[in-house]
């Protein structure tokens, strides 16, 4: 009777439903299992060095101002403006005079490895690089607040490199600056972008010299991710790397003719005028006052070593397509038993339901301890393998149970593709989703609903 087909069709739906109570559990696991991961990157950034920005070098001359202001004072208890006394007063101040590098060239290679909590896992590397360049100094320097008659008293220069994160310093940094070897102490010497190392360098005053050539050589480790902010006036960084899967961030992107990315690693490389960029004259400022830099002094590029395949967000992606797996299957049911005159018990779909929800869970449990692909394949050919076995005997015939595991085979491949694909996931999705749909409109088209009305639910239906 209609009211059969119908009410089967309301019961076969309404477990489809309750079936979302599992798959929500399932990516509830995932999500904490997300949180684990993320909090052990921070615990081993916290413990060892995070993400790495690099900006300089700089050179900077510490100076003092001292002057004598002379003011015209009002005579206490006289009328105003009827007696005045002139005094003078001793004033002083102190600034940063920067001088930024006309050129600096980095040349780096980046070696990447794990850091490992339990199961989960942080992605590490260590910098090595030399940075050569040279200073122009011009030789009579324009200072604000010098007025006639002012005293300049200059301090002793220093040279000054912002690392992020001085923690990550796997050596001592040497530094050679117009043929001398200068060594470096811990803090910038620059107020507020403390995060750093200077190198005093007592022989180098304003006026003695033109152009200060110089070569820094260093190595600093980080978590996942390195930047470069680009002070000189020309910023040219090349960048290698045997990681395969760079992910290039920041303002600018790396030489397009240049750039290599295969199984061996990556090279790239950038090229970054001051025209380009308003970092030098931001940076210059804040060195100035003391200051911290603003957001345009924190215009960077660099690179991100991602992991190809995060096994928590390919599992997370996979359980969005969960209840499409539950109804897709449930559907197929439901034709089997319109088409072959089957009655396939509630308890059986929710048996196949739950036997389709947790591959997910076998999936994330088995991808923490396998590569991503493999222990799809094994998720997916033990469900596949179980639901062919119970099928067999549910559908009456090994056959038919053979032929619904082949249609589960072909769901699964779709969704691996779906994963692996992230470009091209809408477009496969469509498609998987209009051939489904026209899959059914053809094997249908012949079939007469209105038989099935009259002969009851589960009887031989007509097709015409």
């Amino acid at each position: 009777m209609q009211k059969t087909l119908l009410l089967k069709a309301l019961i076969t739906a309404a477990l489809a439903l309750l079936l979302l109570v599992p798959l929500e559990l399932i990516h509830s696991t995932v999500a904490e299992r997300q949180e684990r991961q993320a909090s052990v990157v921070q615990e081993v950034a916290a413990s060892t060095a995070g993400a790495q920005t690099l900006a300089g070098p700089a050179l900077i001359f510490p100076y003092t101002i001292e002057w004598t202001e002379v003011v015209l004072e009002d005579v206490a208890g006289a009328p105003a403006g009827t007696s005045r006394v002139r005094r003078e007063y001793p004033r002083r101040t102190e600034g940063r005079w920067v001088i930024l590098p006309s050129v600096a060239d980095w040349d780096s290679q980046a070696a990447t490895d794990y850091k490992r909590r339990g199961l989960f896992k942080a992605l590490v590397y260590d910098l090595a690089t030399t940075v050569t360049g040279r200073f122009e100094v011009p030789t009579a320097p324009t200072l604000p607040g010098v007025r006639e008659g002012a005293k300049v008293t200059w301090g002793t220069a220093f040279v000054s490199l912002l690392i992020s994160d001085t923690r990550g310093l796997s050596s001592a940094p040497r530094l050679t600056l117009d043929g001398q070897d200068l060594d470096f102490r811990n803090g910038s010497g620059l107020g507020a972008m403390s995060n750093g190392i200077r190198a005093e360098c007592a022989g180098i005053t304003p006026g003695s010299a033109r152009a200060l050539p110089f070569t820094l050589t260093f190595s600093v480790r980080g978590t996942e991710s390195l930047s470069f902010i680009p002070l000189a006036e020309t910023t040219r960084v090349a960048l290698a790397s045997a990681w395969p899967h760079p992910s290039f961030s920041g303002a600018f992107l790396p030489s397009a003719r240049d750039q290599r990315i295969d199984a061996d690693g990556f090279r790239a490389s950038w090229e970054v005028t001051a025209l380009a960029t308003q970092a030098p004259a931001a940076f210059v400022a804040a060195a100035a006052e003391r200051t911290a830099c603003q957001d345009a002094c924190l215009e960077s590029f660099g690179v991100r070593f991602v992991e190809p395949v995060n096994v928590y967000s390919m599992a997370d992606r996979a359980l969005k397509y969960g209840f499409l797996f539950v109804a897709l299957s449930f559907a197929a049911f439901f034709l089997f038993e319109l088409l072959r005159s089957l009655r396939i018990h509630p308890a059986q779909y929710l048996l196949v339901g739950l036997a389709l929800a947790l591959f997910f869970l076998l999936l994330l449990s088995l991808a923490e301890h396998l590569p991503f692909g493999l222990a799809y394949a094994i998720a997916a050919g033990a469900g596949i393998g179980l639901q062919g076995f119970y099928l067999s005997y549910v559908l009456g015939s090994k056959a038919r149970g053979l032929g619904f595991a082949g249609l589960l085979a072909a769901l699964f491949g779709a969704l691996y593709g779906l994963l692996v694909s992230e470009d091209l996931a809408l477009l496969m999705g469509s498609l998987l989703l209009f051939g489904l749909l026209a899959l059914v409109m053809v094997i249908t088209r012949r079939f007469d609903w209105y038989a099935v009305e009259r002969g009851g639910f589960g009887r031989d239906a007509g097709v015409v």
